[in-house]
Parts: C-alpha cells; structure tokens; sequence
C-alpha cells in the first residue's frame, strides 16, 4: 500500500504542483486548503505524513502543526514555507512539533528525499516499538520460568515475575544483587558461577540441570541455560539466564527409580503383587500429570484475567469522561446546532459500545460480577438480529425461528448475548464458502434451549471431544484465541446451564444451549430511570474521592449539575482528612480503586462509623472482590455511567422525596 500524504497549501498552483510531483514519486495525495480543513482531513484520513504550508488564510501553520500533533502525536508533519525563513522561523516550526522542515523554493528530489526519510524513520520507530513490547509481554506473561539478565560480574540487571515466582526475591530485592545468591554454597564455593559465565561467553549456549537455592532457602532441581548478551559489534554485554524449575519432575524420577529398584528385588517372589503395584504407580503419575496440566492452565488464566481487567480499568475510566463530557457538551448545545448533536451523538455511541466491550473482557475474566435476571431469550434474539446479520455476512443466510410464549429464563443477558455473537462467529467461519445459519429457541419439559445451527464442514469426533477447551483451536495462527467455546460453557456452567456439541465432518454443527426454565407468571424486572433533570440534591454535601483527575471532575460537576456542594479527594486519607475535619458529608462516591493503601470499601467503612446517615456509592472500572455485602444506604456503580444512571442510583439512596 502506498503511503498516504496530506498536502496542506492555500495557493493552488503550489498546491498543483507539489501534488503531481508527490504523486510521480509513488505517493497517494489528498489536498486540503486552509488548517481547518487539513485538521478534520487528518483526523478523518489518518495520512502518514503531512506536508504543511506555514502561511494559511485562517490558523497559521505552526498552530496547524501544535494541533494536528495534540491530536495525533505520532503522525509526521513537514512544515515548508516561502516568507517565514530565518532560523528563528524555523526554530519556530520545529517547536511546534513538526519532524522537519524546508525554505521554498525546494528542489524536487531534496523534498521527495526528506519525506523518504521521514518515512523510514518513522517506520524504524515502529518496529522498535513493537519489538521491544512484545519481548517485554513475551518476559513477563512465562511465569513458569525465571528470566534473568546479568551484566559480566554476575551482577542481576532484570528480574522476571516468572523469577519472582520460580525464586522467590522481588524484583526490587534482586536488582543489583549478585546471581550467585541463587546458587548453593558448594556451587559458589566451587566456583560454578564464574566458570559457567566463562563458558558461556565463548560458546553459544550452557544447559546444565542442578540444585538451587530460593530466598527461603529451600532448595529446587532446576535447568538453566546461560547465553551470552552481545552488542552490534560482537562485544560482550553479559548473559541472560533462563530457569526451570524441574523439583517435581526430578522428585518423581526419583521415587520412580527407587520404587522400581525395590520391584526388581521383589519380582521373584511377588510376580502378582508387582504386576498391580506398577498399575497403581502409574495411575498416580498419570493423575498427578493432570493435576499440574490442570494448575498450569489455571496460572494462565489468571494471568489473562490480571492483563484484562487492568486493561479494562484504565479504559473505563477514560469511558467514564469521555461518555459524560459528551454528555455534557450535548446538553449544553442549542438545539439548532443539528450537524454538532450528530457528532455528539457518534461520540456517546462509540464509547458506549467500548463501554460493552470491556464489559464482554470483564466478564470473560471473571472480573465482573454475574447479573442474572429473568429475561426472555426471543427477546435477547430479537434484539441481535442486525449485528448477527453484519456479522455472518452476506454470503450466509440467517433463518431465525423462536417458539411462541417462550417460558423465561434466569440470565445475565449482556453474556448470553456475548455467547451469542461469539457462535455465530464460530459459524460463520466453518462456511467460508457461504451457507446457512440457524437459530431456534424452544422449550422441552423444565429446559428452554437455544440452538445454533450451520451447514458448514462439520467436526471430528477428536475435535468434539476437545472444542471446549480453553486455547483449543483448529484455526490457522492469528484467527483465532481458542477461548470462544470455552467462554460460552464456563457462562453457562455459571448459569446452572449446560452446552452441549452435535456435528459430524462435511454435515455441520449444531450447539445447544439449555437453561432451566423459571415458573409461569414470572416477571421481567425493569428499572425505572427517572426523568432528566427531576433530581434535586440542593441543600446537600457531597465528597468525591477518585485518584484519576478527569473522572473526578466530571463525577463532581456532573452532582453540582445535580444541586449538591461538593468536595475532592484524590485518595482514602485526604478523603478520612476530610471527613474527621468535621466536614458535612451526605453522600460519599467513592471509587474501589484507590492508592495509598486505603481503598474504596475502607473509606467507606470508616464513613459510616463517623456518620451513620451517610449515602454511598461505590464506583468501579472492574469489580474487586469483598466479602462484605453493600448494605443499606449503598449503590455499586459500574463506570463508565451516564447521568440519568447517577439520578437512578441517587433516586434509590435518597428517596422520592427529592424527585
């Protein structure tokens, strides 16, 4: 794909002429006359490079630059210009963020041979971005093996967390500490350290298998591989060192060599005995195998439950200002302003969709709690119907066919819907060829199904047996994780579910899904959502305490909007500073997440026993586990959130007095 260029110039003939010689250089051009315009194509357009004009008819071009690179700083700005030439002009320029510039009259191939050069500099920083995140994600997600780095002394340069699980030292108690520390007395006295580093700085690679220590002193069966570290020019950085820990392997050949040694002594007389103690002893290898499969899997799905929910955190609460600035900004446009409440509304519309989509990633990592209500599965259908229509695509038919008076089910329907979705992806896939996709909703005596169908390629009876489990794929690399199956039967195992696999090779999958069924009569419970603008909280006091300064000033004026006094805290002490001051205090929104050793539930703890009548609501990107329940006078609050959710949770604490 060429690289995309936008030309910024207000002068056509100028314009004309930069165009057609960018275009003969193998360029794709687009054009825009004033900063204005070249702002909203850049934005729009996503160029690889911008060639800017100092002299425009509306901004001048050094603000253009200061802009365009506010709003993506990554994107590479040559500035050029015919009256603004001397080196504070340029000085200038530079300043205001642009990666180069020129003095017309330019010569075409300096002008072709700086925008080369952009180009590959700003290729060259990509890729060195990318290699070094992805070796750093690559370090830190092996827990299962300690990564260590040395300088030529043996002196510890970088401590993997898999280190600090194999080891036991912290990164802060390693850095800087000699490696030798994790050798055992006899090796260091021995000398092994030194001469495995010597070793190694003449050979590519040293493997040995040993006993070491941890920081607890006990001692773990490990093999380690040394290599050396060298620079460009071949010169010698240090090693890098990569552990195993190997105990249990080496504690069972070892009791595996002892116990057949005691066999052999035996099998004279005890011919029969042996045969069965040889069965026991192996069912017990095979059992303990599985349990470690089963702790290594479980390892790695915590370590994509931490990634997932720290991701989700950090965006919700960037969700949280963004969906209520919008908010903001669109009440307070007049209603003849058509074309900005469209923007508005594009706003509010993507981050809500991003919103759901951390939500889907929470519930994926079990970092969200569950939200079973009764619900109508027609209804959940009904409601999918487009999106599973973009989705498949147009080669695929999609036939929909839900039984009339559907009994209701208990669900949480945001994961039933993400279930959804993530099966008719499933489908869609096993028919790249095109075909049909149904999905039906019946009831058979206490169990309501929902089932799945394609008339795709079908699965193995291996594949079957295997399709549920997490990381299993038939996919070629890149398309696809392995956890759609696994997602959807550990949402309905959760749900007193079950999902069940019927598919033959060439003949298509069918998947179905039961629930049980809830007692005729039940009700769909819907929350009331009070009138905009309905609820008053004049004459009350409130205290914000959120560390993140954009989701704390939008909470605060979004209650002042509301009629309340409201106070700041940026953490659970200034927040107590506050509170044992004397301070009134009749609402408390508090986020769970708080530095400084105190969090949102100890915040809110301490508040009620100081003021008894307090309201609270307890904010969240993701939900953090706590045995206490919320208790009277209490609303768990999911970020991001909207207004009329705030007057919704504030309606519930305070009553319809105020409404």
């Amino acid at each position: 794909m060429k690289p995309l260029i936008l030309n910024v110039d207000d002068n056509e003939s100028g314009r004309y002429i930069k165009t057609r010689l960018l275009r003969q250089g193998g360029y794709e051009v687009i054009e825009a006359r004033t900063g204005i315009e070249a702002l909203e194509v850049a934005r729009r357009e996503r160029p690889d490079l911008v060639l800017l004009d100092v002299k425009l008819p509306d901004i001048n071009g050094f603000e253009v630059c200061r802009l365009i690179k506010k709003q993506d700083i990554q994107l590479l700005v040559l500035q050029i210009s015919a009256s603004f030439v001397a080196p504070q002009d340029r000085a200038v320029g530079l300043d205001s963020g642009a990666d180069s510039y020129l003095s017309q009259p330019v010569e075409p191939s300096e002008l072709l041979a700086t925008i080369r050069a952009l180009l590959r500099l700003k290729r060259a920083e990509q890729a060195a971005e990318q290699s070094n995140e992805l070796y750093r994600m690559i370090v830190q997600s092996v827990v299962d093996h300690a990564i260590i780095t040395v300088d030529q002394n043996g002196l510890i340069q970088s401590w993997s967390e898999g280190a600090h699980r194999v080891l036991g030292w912290t990164e802060t108690e390693a850095l800087g500490q000699s490696a030798d520390s994790i050798y055992t007395p006899e090796d260091v006295s021995g000398g092994v350290p030194h001469t495995e580093r010597q070793r190694a700085a003449t050979e590519a690679s040293v493997t040995s298998n040993r006993w070491h220590l941890r920081k607890d002193g006990r001692p773990i069966w490990a093999s380690c591989v040394m290599a050396p570290l060298r620079a460009r020019g071949g010169t010698g950085q240090g090693f890098i060192l990569v552990l195993r820990d190997l105990t249990v392997e080496k504690t069972q050949q070892d009791a595996m060599e002892r116990t057949n040694a005691w066999l052999e002594r035996e099998v004279a007389v005890r011919t029969g005995a042996l045969t069965e103690a040889n069965r026991r002893l192996r069912a017990e290898i095979e059992e303990r195998q599985q349990a470690e499969a089963a702790l290594r899997q479980v390892q790695k799905m915590e370590a994509i439950g931490q990634l997932t929910g720290g991701i989700a955190h950090d965006f919700n609460n960037m969700l949280t200002v963004v969906l209520g600035s919008t908010e903001s900004l669109k009440k307070a446009l007049p209603a003849t302003e058509a074309a900005q409440h469209r923007r508005a509304d594009l706003v509010m519309q993507a981050a809500t969709q991003a919103a759901a989509l951390t939500h889907r990633l929470l519930a994926f990592a079990r970092r969200q709690p569950s939200d079973p209500k009764p619900a109508s599965l027609n209804v959940l259908v009904g409601g999918l119907i487009d999106m599973l229509h973009r989705t498949i695509g147009e080669s695929i038919q999609l036939e929909i066919d839900l039984e009339e008076d559907l009994p209701l089910v208990t669900i949480d329907s945001n994961q039933l819907e993400n279930a959804l979705l993530n099966l008719a992806v499933n489908a869609r896939d096993a028919m790249p060829g095109g075909g049909k996709l149904v999905i039906r909703t019946l009831s058979r005596g206490d169990r309501v199904l929902l089932t799945v169908s394609d008339t795709g390629i079908g699965m193995s009876e291996e594949t079957q047996r295997r399709a549920v489990e997490p990381f299993f794929t038939t996919k070629r690399h890149g398309e696809g994780t392995g956890l759609g199956l696994a997602q959807v039967a550990g949402f309905m195992a959760e749900s007193e579910g079950a999902l069940d696999l019927i598919s033959a090779e060439g003949k298509g999958t069918t998947v179905r899904l039961s629930l049980p069924r809830l007692p005729e009569g039940t009700a769909v419970v819907r929350e009331s959502v009070p009138d905009e603008g309905l609820f008053d909280g004049k004459g009350r006091h409130a205290l914000v305490v959120e560390d993140q300064q954009g989701v704390r000033e939008h909470v605060a004026e979004s209650l002042r909007q509301l009629g309340f006094e409201v106070a700041t805290a940026s953490d659970g002490m200034a927040a107590r500073s506050h509170v044992d001051a004397g301070h009134p205090v009749d609402l408390l929104m508090t986020d769970i997440g708080l530095p400084g050793g105190t969090d949102g539930w100890q915040v809110a703890d301490h508040m009620r026993k100081v003021r008894p009548d307090v309201r609270i609501v307890l904010m969240t990107g993701y939900a953090q586990p706590n045995a206490t329940p919320l208790g009277p006078g209490t609303e768990l609050l999911m970020k991001p959130f909207v207004r009329s959710t705030l007057e919704l949770r504030l309606s519930r604490l305070f009553g319809r007095d105020r409404l």
